[in-house]
């Protein structure tokens, strides 16, 4: 057995020996040759001196920044290393290259660099005046044919000379998508620039982005494929820049790399913008502020320094790593709520995250492992994902569609049943509303119009409702305008009473506060005309007295229902319009051919609006012969002029063209229809009320002196002097021998008789005054003085009623007559209504404070 074992171990040291003797016949430095271990590095350029301790670093294997500390550099300086390195060749390596060449490959070099074999210079980029780099260099697979000549069998040294500013990168690398520094055959090295695979990847990527795209441009709603397809175009252009055929474009290198960081900086974030969208419908708070991040430092980088752009390129991939897993936490979300889609897509993504993470970590040396571009191979996977979930939602979208043609038939039918029924019940319930419209129409029929007939006063109405309906074959409209007229007794005089008003709202809305206006309106009218307590009243009071009766029955409906109104009286025999306007556009006065308004200011809001405050005034206003009043809803002046490009409607805003209008139809109903449909189109209910009186007025104006006889007037001199010495008996006397003349005229004798009222005052001759200022009050109607004078007379008569009513209807004029407020008060004082003196008293107390008849009253009333 011994001898077996030896017998056999001498067989097999025989076998090694000739095993060795026939390698030994091949040469030990075969191509390629490998230039990553085994390096000099100084931190000078050094082009000719052989390395020697202690300047000379030992570097066993690149890349370069494993020695980088210990390198020192003066700060702020431009920094330096020298690479040395031997490497053998034999004359079998050089025999093999007479069909074809040396080449050097170096993956990467960053910055600046000259590269020497055998001290020529074979390869430089870069550039460098008075200590500053005035043009980058940086280039990876720098490929170099060789000289054969600059070769020596045997020994050979290669020097890289590399120059980097404080702060970027200086490095030679090791390997750049796998492939190592190394002298080898030509043909070999210039395999690396052919990338066939690079160029299928980049335009299969690009072909996906630009698909999704034109998807997108036909589906504007599905914005996922927008952000799909900047992803995808985006990654084939930071493919160009990563390929070699970038650098025929010959351009700047440090303007390449901004480009490529602009680039960069934009693909990843179009992933969770997709991501977004595609699973939750809408983009996220979070990503558009990360959009916003990279679209800054995207521009920023432009602008700042080689070595601050690194910087801003590394925040760059931590926070790509971070929103990587912001995405995975959306896809993630997605498989827990079952998507289906998310399930393929999830596993894509997975391998474009391992894949993408590995070249960030690669690239940003966070880890000790090489970047080997696997970003392509992993973006390839999440495409084929994609597709997956595309190819199933188009199936299932053509299984949808398969079942509806299959069911089209039954599906049209009862859909068209669906929309028969439902057009049924609108039909009925707009039978209904029409119905409710049709017996609101029928409620304010017999409200609204003019009613009774005067020989003095002609009115004419014109209504028309925005709202028109039909039922059963009966055109109708209803709306919130209404205009009511009628005839009443006060005092023994006629009176025309009207009133137009606008109720909030529309059609029915509107409807139901013109039918509570007129419903209430002619319950006053009809309690007038059949009660005498009622017709006793003075038109002041009696209008004062409608409208606060209005007012309290509008502002139970707690402001849901406001009306604009005109109210208003007109004295037949004498012309005298007594009215109240609450925010209702102004009454137009048409006298000699020219429109005007009789108003000029807004004195009280809308009835029924709540806290109205203050004395409601009753204005006054004096008709002349064949004067026309138009008193007429907003519907007048809202006038639709026509419509801009957009189709907007241009509404007229100017009220005085009413006035035109009124003038071009010279003061008549139905040429001012025509004129205001000439001018527009009417967009609102619209009310018009004309009235003309055609009396003789019997009015005179105030004066303050006039002529009695040619040459002679009054008051003369004598006659004032009297006044002013206080001869009030002999200035009467003056006066009644005046009235005596027989050659006075009528309008003479009225004026004397006013003034020897007056002086009756004075002298205290009240019965005579009383007797005297009640005929000539028909001349003056308007003159709140005679009316004073009069309730003073009857005051010191005793006459309190009379005293009283007079004096109302004057502060129903002029709320804020001082005189006529302390006579007021002292009328109340002296029947015993002293809640009603108090009441009074506040007021009075509010205009003058301080006034002494205010302070002798204060003293009276309160003590």
């Amino acid at each position: 057995m011994k001898f077996f074992f030896d017998k056999q171990l001498k067989s097999f040291g025989s076998f090694i020996l000739h095993c060795f003797i026939f390698l030994s016949s091949f040469s030990l430095f075969a191509l390629p040759i490998d230039l990553s271990k085994n390096w000099n590095v100084t931190n000078h350029w050094i082009v000719k001196d052989l390395p020697s301790a202690p300047d000379w670093i030992r570097l066993d294997t690149l890349p370069l920044k494993n020695v980088s500390d210990k390198l020192s550099f003066d700060e702020n300086k431009l920094r330096y290393v020298t690479l040395h390195k031997t490497f053998l060749i034999s004359g079998k390596d050089i025999q093999e290259t007479e069909a074809d060449a040396f080449s050097l490959h170096v993956p990467y070099i960053s910055n600046v660099f000259e590269i020497y074999l055998n001290g020529e210079r074979i390869n430089a980029s870069g550039k460098i005046e008075n200590g500053r780099i005035v043009r980058s260099g940086y280039r990876r697979h720098i490929i170099i044919p060789i000289d054969r000549n600059l070769i020596r069998v045997g020994q050979n040294e290669i020097r890289i000379l590399v120059a980097a500013e404080p702060g970027e990168e200086l490095d030679v690398y090791l390997l750049f998508n796998d492939i190592p520094a190394k002298i080898d055959l030509a043909s070999e090295n210039q395999k690396i620039n052919e990338e066939y695979l690079t160029y299928m990847l980049l335009f299969l990527y690009f072909f996906v982005g630009v698909y999704h795209g034109l998807f997108y441009l036909k589906r504007r709603n599905e914005e996922y494929n927008l952000y799909y397809a900047l992803f995808a175009i985006g990654l084939s252009v930071y493919m160009v820049f990563r390929s070699q055929a970038i650098y025929l474009l010959e351009l700047d290198p440090y303007l390449q790399s901004r480009l490529e960081y602009f680039v960069v900086f934009f693909t990843p974030i179009w992933l969770p913008l997709f991501a977004d969208h595609f699973f939750r419908g809408k983009v996220s708070r979070i990503s558009k502020y990360y959009l916003y991040f990279v679209i800054v430092i995207a521009i920023v980088q432009f602008f700042v320094s080689r070595s601050l752009s690194i910087k801003i390129l590394l925040s760059w991939q931590i926070s790509v790593l971070i929103f990587a897993l912001y995405t995975v936490y959306i896809m993630a979300a997605a498989v827990v709520a079952k998507n289906k889609d998310a399930y393929r897509m999830f596993i894509g993504f997975a391998v474009l995250m391992i894949t993408g993470t590995w070249d960030v970590l690669g690239a940003t040396g966070l880890l000790p492992i090489q970047n080997l571009n696997l970003l392509r191979f992993g973006f390839l996977t999440f495409v084929l994902g994609i597709a997956v979930v595309l190819a199933n939602r188009f199936l299932r979208v053509h299984r949808q569609v398969e079942v509806l043609n299959a069911t089209l038939e039954k599906k049209v039918e009862e859909r068209t049943k669906e929309l028969q029924n439902t057009l049924s019940r609108v039909q009925e319930l707009k039978t209904q509303q029409d119905g409710d419209y049709f017996l609101t129409s029928l409620l304010l029929d017999p409200i609204s119009g003019t009613n009774g007939e005067s020989d003095l006063l002609n009115i004419q109405s014109y209504t028309k409702q925005k709202k028109e309906f039909e039922f059963r074959g009966k055109k109708r409209e209803i709306g919130g305008d209404i205009i009511i007229s009628d005839v009443i007794f006060l005092q023994g005089k006629s009176y025309t009473v009207f009133v137009n008003g606008d109720a909030m709202g529309k059609s029915i809305q509107g409807a139901g506060g013109a039918l509570v206006l007129g419903v209430v309106f002619l319950s006053v009218i009809k309690r007038t005309q059949s009660k005498e307590e009622y017709r006793n009243k003075s038109p002041e009071r009696w209008l004062k007295e409608c409208f606060v009766e209005l007012q309290s029955i509008f502002e139970s409906f707690d402001g849901s229902m406001l009306i604009s109104v005109v109210l208003g009286l007109v004295e037949e025999e004498t012309g005298l319009l007594y009215y109240v306007n609450a925010e209702h556009p102004w009454t137009v006065l048409y006298r000699d051919g020219v429109a005007g308004f009789i108003e000029n200011e807004l004195e009280l809001r809308k009835i029924g609006t709540k806290g109205m405050e203050g004395d409601i005034r009753v204005r006054i206003f004096s008709l002349e012969k064949e004067d026309v009043l138009f008193v007429g809803s907003d519907g007048r002046d809202d006038i639709v002029l026509g419509s801009d490009l957009n189709g907007n409607r241009h509404i007229n805003e100017d009220e005085t063209q009413f006035l035109r209008r009124v003038e071009e139809s010279k003061g008549d109903l139905k040429g001012l229809l025509e004129e205001l449909s000439r001018f527009g189109e009417l967009s609102d209910d619209l009310t018009l009320m004309r009235i003309e009186w055609k009396g003789e007025a019997k009015r005179l104006s105030r004066k303050e002196s006039f002529e009695i006889a040619e040459g002679e007037i009054f008051p003369d001199s004598e006659y004032r002097r009297l006044l002013d010495s206080g001869n009030v008996s002999s200035a009467w006397e003056h006066i009644r021998a005046l009235l005596d003349r027989p050659s006075l005229g009528k309008e003479i004798q009225v004026y004397l008789l006013r003034e020897a009222g007056r002086v009756s005052l004075l002298s205290k001759n009240f019965a005579y005054a009383a007797e005297t200022l009640e005929s000539v009050l028909p001349y003056f109607p308007t003159d709140n003085e005679i009316l004073l004078q009069l309730s003073f007379a009857y005051r010191k008569l005793k006459n309190y009623e009379k005293a009283i009513n007079l004096s109302e209807r004057v502060r129903s004029r002029d709320p804020k007559h001082f005189r006529n407020l302390v006579h007021l008060v002292e009328c109340y004082k002296n029947i015993g209504q002293l809640e009603r003196a108090k009441k009074l008293f506040s007021k009075l107390a509010g205009l003058a404070p301080e006034h002494p008849q205010t302070l002798k009253w204060k003293e009276i009333l309160f003590g």
